[in-house]
């Protein structure tokens, strides 16, 4: 015998459905810089969410915008992902680049 579920659907007291939740119209990039502890060759440039890299005394710098938090976190996780150890990580909100 299969057992049969029910599902409860409560209603706002207004009596109407919600609207879904809306998102902000501008949000503004993340300007951010990744110093890593090893240099990373040119086969790496523009694998990490379009970030710039520069190479200085055994270390590599990622820098740019990135769109979002998450798209930071993408990075990040890409990094550990690769094993990468990153020094510092610093960011800031930014101007959008976009039109």
């Amino acid at each position: 015998m299969t057992s049969l579920r029910i599902t409860r659907v409560v209603f706002p007291a207004c009596g109407g459905i919600r609207p879904a939740t809306r998102h902000a119209e501008h949000v503004p990039d993340i300007c951010c810089t990744i110093i890593l502890s090893e240099e990373l060759g040119e086969r790496f440039d523009g694998v990490f969410a379009g970030l710039a890299l520069t190479h200085d005394a055994g270390t590599t710098e990622l820098n740019g915008r990135v769109t979002d938090q998450s798209a930071l976190n993408g990075v990040l996780k890409q990094l550990m992902d690769l094993g990468l150890d990153i020094i510092s990580i610093s960011t800031h909100p930014g101007e959008s680049q976009r039109g």
